[in-house]
């Protein structure tokens, strides 16, 4: 995990363009300083990166620290953090994931986003609004199959795959992955409101994982180095990991990948001064110019009106809106109110029998 500040330096406004040129500034002159999470890797921090280096510079009293790592290891540090030190939030904003940000409403993590501060929430496709603006949808991923070519002959065609005897020892994902708990569930009969099967397929063949991690870095040196063989994983990660040269493949299944969007939102318990510059920050990353970006960047779909796509991701139906189409979507809002319960389960039912 890496955290770092970005105070003024000789990266001007030309990083964004005109866009930046026409980024709002805080007009408080008073010292400002304020916490931003990004996720680390795969392109994910080039944007709000030369979204904050331009920012600082157009107002030097604020300084912007950034805090680079994953939502599963960050975001219950930032729930221990409400609880302990309620107006001083260990990240003040940033790009959240629709798990943690679902966990978020439950823990009451969110400040509803103004629009008068963030008139750019009006251009997001009215399917990623939140109740009262507590975050706001950016862009939207699909989770697929993602498989290591040397040891897989063909591309797995079913998320049942995962647990199949063909891959004993052999599966690898992040641990208390609800979405992994769901589609079993879903696929033996259940759903979100009747786990019971899932458990029970995951409980039956816990023998398929060889290892459950807690980041990108970890499942990908996994898989690189033949130790696992298939992983549920992000399809625009996947992609740049495949660009790269690793030798994976990734494949959607026949059921359909799942529907996973991303968010930006703000932290409860910020002050008027951290909330201006929280808002502006938000508003220039929605901006078409920068959404379009973002998107290019890490392979993701953006969710704001007017923003564009590659050549490359619209002709790819694992990059573009056609994964959307036929994607199972969990209810992630129920899920966010059984986290506790079912990780509980986890540890009780699978995680025991792993060796």
């Amino acid at each position: 995990m890496k955290r770092t500040a970005f105070r003024s330096t000789a990266l001007a406004a030309a990083l964004l363009g005109c866009s930046a040129l026409s980024m709002p500034s805080a007009t408080a002159q008073e010292p400002v300083e304020i916490t931003f999470f990004i996720w680390a890797g795969s392109n994910q921090g080039v944007v709000p990166m030369e979204v904050i280096e331009a920012y600082q510079k157009e107002n030097p009293h604020v300084t912007i620290n950034i805090l680079e790592s994953n939502n599963t290891i960050t975001y219950p540090k930032m729930v221990a953090a409400r609880r302990t030190t309620p107006d001083d939030p260990l990240v003040h904003c940033g790009f959240f994931n629709v798990d943690s940000i679902t966990k978020g409403d439950v823990d009451d993590m969110w400040e509803s986003i103004d629009p008068e501060l963030v008139p750019n929430i009006e251009t997001v496709f009215d399917q990623y609004r939140r109740p009262d603006d507590r975050g706001v949808g950016y862009q939207m991923l699909g989770i697929g199959l993602i498989y290591n070519k040397d040891q897989v002959s063909e591309p797995p065609t079913s998320w049942s795959d995962l647990w199949s005897e063909g891959y004993r020892g052999r599966v690898t994902m992040f641990d208390y992955d609800t979405r992994m708990m769901v589609v079993a569930s879903r696929l033996n009969g259940g759903d979100e409101r009747n786990m019971d099967p899932g458990f029970e397929v995951w409980s039956e063949n816990a023998e398929n994982l060889k290892a459950l991690v807690d980041s990108n870095d970890a499942l990908k040196n996994l898989l690189v180095s033949g130790d696992a063989w298939i992983a549920p994983w992000f399809s625009p990660i996947s992609y740049i990991w495949i660009k790269e040269g690793a030798p994976l493949g990734f494949a959607v299944p026949d059921e359909g990948a799942i529907a996973f969007p991303i968010f930006l939102t703000i932290a409860k318990g910020v002050d008027d001064a951290e909330r201006k510059v929280c808002s502006d920050l938000v508003n220039t990353l929605l901006s078409t110019e920068n959404a379009s970006r973002y998107g290019q960047l890490t392979y993701s779909i953006p969710v704001v009106n007017g923003a564009t796509a590659t050549e490359e991701q619209m002709s790819n139906p694992a990059l573009n809106l056609e994964i959307a189409e036929s994607a199972i979507v969990p209810d992630y809002n129920f899920i966010a109110e059984m986290t506790p319960e079912w990780r509980q389960r986890w540890d009780r039912e699978v995680k025991f029998k792993l060796r």
